[in-house]
């Protein structure tokens, strides 16, 4: 059994690193399915989605009833170190949707101790979406950002901006007027990264602040629940997906972020049915990262009641620890990982890192506007530790054995069957008459001669 499962460890590296991932693959902000480091950052890709409520005058709250309003939050591009301009950020689209109709089970549990199945989900994604295949935004935003990003979390940073409502006939773009009323104020820049977790300590992230009253939200789902999701978008196809905290960054969701909602359960029901041939021998192998769970089969979405109080997984506020949350509920690896340290001397000692796992962010986060922390002055930003030069050219060694094990036998069978027709073409074939000799050679005498 050993050998077995090192010769799948050896097969499924190989394969990761020999066959592409799709369409396209997120980043988010461990990217676990990337070991070798093969990607950089120019993917913009998402690291986080906030939703939480504001008062009139735009103080944070947890109790939705004293807002009138929601803040939404959307970053990406982790580890983001260099000044601006940033070459090629203008050609993503960034969009925030909201689908206020989709009915939701909502069930937390009165003993956390004993939760029933359906409260356990609940404390897992915040309810039980009823009919996956259904889900639709009836708000949506999308923004595009300039390269050359100004100072500040301010409107002047997006170039272009959509707002579209769906009042009951279709998801329709608004005019301007409208759109200024439906969100009442827009902003972008560089900030602190607001994720409680070591080794992205010290370091800054893009982000999309908006503010959106309740009443521009066509709502009309039980108990006033909210499915909120976030997607990038590059010469039209998407590129990167987030939902509820930590469920794309987990390896065996990465095949949700080129698909929405909607398609997310069927998605995932089929790859746990037929997985494709890298994907069955990584799971053979790192069972851990890979293998699916009995609670998966459930669409990336963030819920947000408006009658229960706001914090993951009702929503999610900027303090919320949600490596530790959701390990509570059965996904710990990025909770096993936010034990390290942060990636360089130098951020150690900006973030004031104390040793152990800290429980709040490097930064004090704003009671206003625009509710992210300042962002680092001078980020130091050290790439994640990757395979030694000695450790490269083992590894490189073992995917050519791997590569030699699979082809050698079909080389040998290919080269033997050539073989076999050449022989074949040089025996009689059976069961027909030998061929007749050749007539006698007939010799023609010398002109003005005869034969001797």
């Amino acid at each position: 059994m050993t050998r077995l499962r090192t010769a799948a460890l050896a097969a499924a590296l190989g394969l990761a690193v020999a066959l592409p991932a799709g369409p396209a693959a997120g980043s988010d902000h461990a990217d676990p399915t990337d070991p070798l480091r093969v990607r950089d950052d120019d993917d913009r890709g998402l690291t986080g989605l906030f939703a939480f409520p504001v008062t009139a005058d735009g103080k944070r709250v947890d109790d939705p009833a004293k807002g009138d309003s929601l803040v939404l939050v959307v970053c990406l591009n982790r580890l983001l170190a260099k000044p601006p301009p940033y070459p090629g950020l203008d050609t993503f689209t960034i969009t925030i949707a909201v689908d206020g109709r989709s009915p939701v089970r909502v069930a937390y549990p009165k003993d956390r101790t004993r939760p029933t199945p359906e409260e356990r989900n609940t404390l897992r994604y915040g309810g039980v979406v009823e009919s996956p295949e259904r889900i639709g935004a009836t708000f949506e935003v999308a923004v595009r950002l300039k390269n050359d990003l100004a100072a500040g979390v301010v409107s002047e940073n997006i170039t272009h901006r959509t707002v579209r409502a769906d009042r009951g006939d279709g998801l329709k773009d608004l005019d301007e007027d409208a759109a200024r009323r439906a969100v009442t104020r827009w902003g972008a820049g560089v900030r602190d990264d607001p994720f409680i977790f070591p080794p992205f300590f010290g370091t800054n992230v893009f982000a999309v602040v908006l503010r959106v009253p309740y009443a521009s939200i066509p709502q009309s789902s039980p108990g006033r629940t909210y499915l909120m999701w976030a997607t990038t978008h590059q010469k039209g196809a998407q590129t990167d997906h987030v939902g509820r905290s930590q469920r794309t960054q987990l390896p065996r969701f990465d095949l949700l972020n080129t698909l929405h909602p909607s398609k997310h359960v069927e998605a995932i029901k089929d790859a746990r049915a037929n997985p494709s041939l890298k994907d069955n021998l990584l799971r053979y192998a790192f069972p851990p990262l890979f293998a699916y769970r009995s609670f998966d089969e459930q669409p990336d979405v963030m819920v947000m009641s408006r009658e229960h109080p706001a914090g993951f997984p009702n929503g999610r506020r900027l303090e919320d620890d949600v490596a530790l949350l959701t390990c509570e509920q059965g996904d710990c690896q990025l909770y096993e990982m936010s034990f390290a340290k942060p990636g360089s001397p130098a951020s150690e000692k900006d973030s004031k890192y104390v040793g152990g796992r800290p429980t709040a962010n490097d930064k004090e986060f704003l009671p206003e506007w625009p509710y992210l922390a300042e962002p680092w002055p001078d980020p130091h930003v050290t790439p994640p530790p990757g395979l030694t030069p000695l450790n490269q050219m083992k590894f490189a060694g073992l995917v050519l054995g791997v590569a030699v094990a699979f082809l050698l036998p079909w080389g040998l069978l290919f080269w033997t069957y050539r073989r076999l027709r050449r022989v074949r073409g040089l025996l009689p074939t059976p069961g027909l008459p030998p061929a007749p000799p050749p007539p006698p050679a007939v010799v023609v005498p010398p002109a003005g001669g005869s034969p001797s």
